[in-house]
This record gives structure tokens, sequence and C-alpha cells, in this order.
């Protein structure tokens, strides 16, 4: 699949939407059959997956718009009563993108036949509201009941909150966390509900305006670089940055839970995953002024939802952080508006991948060996008053060192303008290498002590 050629698609879809005044779905135009439920335990199967040439910031499309080629349909958890055909899952090949709706009480997952051990999803999503799902990472395909994932939580219905995460099917740690709760589609309530602790606090979990409140992790944003006040974003920001009828980008990172030798053995201290959440309601097609610094608008900044890490054992990494699949869920029970009474599903499309290290270091930054491109990349970044700013048209690692090779700080950041990051406290010479998929830039920066 062109993912050019896909997204403009949607952009004049959403355009004639906004301009007509008429919220609506896509409907099915050009559907292909239902892909029924099957089992994937063979390496064959595993290898069965699209082929895509990785794009500039190191993403591969692994849904190609046409069929499920790569995919397959697990209805042996709970969640599918109907064991032979589960959810409904179609791919539509006019608008090159995933038809899913419960089957009238019956979901299920679709998987990947590849597995996975650290990564980074990125994928385009409409829901109706009233729909349960959801994305599992790593999950359990070895039981019948037991499908335990960290899983990226899609509720988009009643006091649930999108974007967040559980620990479902009994995964560790009794994650629950909803930033915001839902009081309709266009109602949110923030604080939201849940519970389970996390490394910023049981507090934060729940609580949107608490976790934006501070520069992101990854990103380097703040929440004045989304519009929000610098004590956080509120009910009304959300609404803002949401786009409650079309189409949403949705990027998780997830990594570490893996020691090198695993799955045969781990320490004894065990390991810890880390999880990260963003969305954006759309991004510019051509963004290539980036010879002057400044603030993204709404539609294209990446908005924080979800910063969290938390340590498992030994004996659960062994037990629950294998490297496996990960899927799309459709919740079971009556967690869905069926088709019957006037449901209209959820869509997925621009399914892309990006395989991590175990310290979340994209592989294709690190390893420039895998790097497509020798083209320059466009970059305006500056320091100013300790802190990295400007822009950059490609996501990106960095890597500060002292003059002796040792590393103070390495982070990953997000393609975009007004990046800000804060480099490390340190007196003397630094430098700062800026690492994207066509190599590498250094900057020579000096603090003299005070």
């Amino acid at each position: 699949m062109n993912a050019g050629k896909t997204f403009g698609w949607f952009v004049a879809t959403v355009s004639l939407i906004l301009v007509g005044n008429a919220f609506a779905q896509p409907t099915l135009s050009r559907p292909g059959p239902e892909k029924l439920c099957s089992v994937d335990t063979s390496a064959v199967l595993q290898a069965d997956t699209a082929i895509s040439t990785p794009d500039e910031n190191g993403f591969h499309t692994i849904f190609n718009g046409v069929d499920f080629k790569g995919w397959w349909q697990n209805c042996l958890s709970s969640h599918s009563s109907n064991k032979t055909s589960g959810a409904i899952w179609r791919v539509d090949s006019a608008h090159k993108a995933i038809y899913a709706m419960s089957r009238s009480g019956s979901g299920g997952l679709l998987s990947t036949h590849k597995r996975y051990a650290h990564y980074e999803i990125m994928f385009m999503w409409w829901p109706q509201y009233g729909n349960d799902g959801g994305i599992f990472n790593r999950y359990s395909i070895t039981s019948s009941t037991n499908v335990a994932s960290n899983q990226m939580v899609l509720d988009y219905l009643g006091t649930s909150g999108v974007f967040s995460y559980y620990s479902e099917a009994g995964f560790p740690g009794g994650r629950n966390g909803r930033p915001w709760s839902y009081n309709s589609a266009t109602s949110v309530t923030i604080p939201g509900s849940g519970g389970g602790a996390g490394t910023q606090g049981t507090a934060d979990i729940n609580d949107w305006t608490k976790q934006t409140s501070r520069r992101n992790l990854i990103t380097g944003y703040g929440p004045t670089d989304i519009g929000c006040a610098s004590t956080g974003c509120v009910q009304a920001d959300y609404l803002r940055l949401w786009n409650q009828s079309g189409w949403v980008q949705v990027r998780q990172i997830y990594y570490g839970g893996l020691s090198t030798s695993q799955p045969t053995s781990v320490t004894s201290a065990g390991d810890k995953i880390h999880e990260f959440t963003f969305f954006r309601k759309h991004y510019p097609l051509n963004d290539t002024n980036l010879t002057t610094p400044q603030l993204l608008n709404d539609t294209a900044k990446w908005v924080t939802v979800v910063q969290d890490s938390m340590v498992l054992t030994a004996s659960q990494v062994n037990t629950y952080q294998k490297v496996n699949p990960f899927a799309f869920q459709i919740h079971g029970g009556a967690r869905y508006i069926y088709e019957s009474n006037g449901g209209k599903g959820s869509w997925y499309a621009d399914i892309k991948v990006r395989e991590l290290d175990s310290l979340g270091r994209p592989a294709t930054l690190v390893n420039t060996a895998l790097n497509p491109s020798s083209k320059k990349v466009k970059y305006d970044l500056r320091v100013v008053s300790g802190t990295l700013q400007g822009s950059m048209e490609l996501d990106h690692l960095v890597t500060v060192s002292d003059l002796k090779g040792r590393v103070l700080q390495q982070y990953t950041g997000f393609a975009g303008r007004n990046i800000s990051h804060d480099l490390p406290a340190y007196t003397g010479v630094m430098l700062v290498k800026i690492t994207t998929t066509r190599g590498n830039q250094i900057l020579r920066v000096e603090r003299a002590a005070h």
C-alpha cells in the first residue's frame, strides 16, 4: 500500500465530510471476505506478513490495504463466544481500510502473524461511540482462555478512556488507567476512573491534567506546546484535540520486559516494561517549512496520553512477556453497538510498525547500515539556555556525550516544529549527536561553570 496516496484519500474524504457538516463513518463499498477464526503456532505462518520498504522514519507498513495478508483471527479467548466466525473483520479495498464489528456479541483478536519484541505501532482509527476495543501487546496465544496482555484501551464508551491501559486477563501490575471518562461522545470528565499504580503515582494515572502538566519523556513537549495551560490539559482541550467524528492517528511505544537471553532466563530482579501512547487528529502532508521554529497547530502535534513503566519479577517476565504477536481486539458481550442496532463498527487503516531495541530506540536509527537514504535532513536546532530547541523533519535519536565519549543523555524525539528538550546539567563541552535515517548531525555545546 502506498501510504502517501492512501492518506491522501483519507484527507479528501474527511474534508468532504466537514464541508458537508455531516459526520458519518465510511460505508463498506468494496468489502472482501471476512477473516474467520484460525490458529497460528507455526514459524511458517509467522513469516507470512506484508513486505514493505521502510519509510524515512523506519516504519514498515504491515497492512497492504487489499487483504489480510499477515493477519489471523484468534477466537480462543473468552471474547469470542462464536469459536468459528468470531468477530466481523473485513478489508474494504476501496477505502484501503479494515472494518471491525462485533458479531452479535462475539468478539475476536485480529492478530499479526509476525511476532515482536520491542516495537512502536502507528495506525489510523475511526470508531463509533459505544464500541469497546483495544491493542493487546505481546499477548499470550498458548491458552484457550488466558490472553494476558498489557492492553492499550480503545474503549470509546461509558466510563472508559481511549488510549489508556489495562492489565488484561490477570496481566501483572493491576493496571487500569483511565485519564478521562466519557459521559457521551462529546463529553468527558477529568479526572477519569480506574486504578492501579504507575511510575508517576496512582492519582496521575487517572488524571490527564496531571499527566500533561509535565514535559513528555519521549518528545520533550509540554502542555503549552499543544495549546493547553501550563498546569495541564482540561476537558475543553481534549474535545479540541480529539476528533469525535473522523480519523485519528494513534502511536504507541512498547518495549522492555525481555532480558537479552529471554525467554530461557532472566535476571532475578526481573525487568521493566515501558508504555507510551499518543494521538493526533491530522498531520500535514507538506510540512516542509522548517527554517524557523514555530508552534505546530493543534491538528499536527502529538498529544500525550500515557507515560508509564513497571517492573516485573523474573517469573512474571518468563510467564507473560514472550516475543508474541500484537492484536486489535473487539470486546465480547454487549460492549459493541451491533449492526442490527445501527452500529457502524470501527475502522483501521495505514497500520505501521517500527521495531525498537530493548532501550526503546528505533533500530533504524541505531544501526546506520539500515538507513534507507543518504539525503541530508532538514533541521534547525540550537541550544538555548540549556535546552535543545528548533525543528526537525524526521524522527530522531539524540545522544549527548562529553569529549571522552561518555554518554550523558539519550532519548528519542518525533519529527516536528517547536522541539524542546532539556540537556543534562553538565559543565564543559558536550557533543549533541542527532541521528536520523539520513545520517548524523553534531552540535557542539559548551556550558561554563556558574
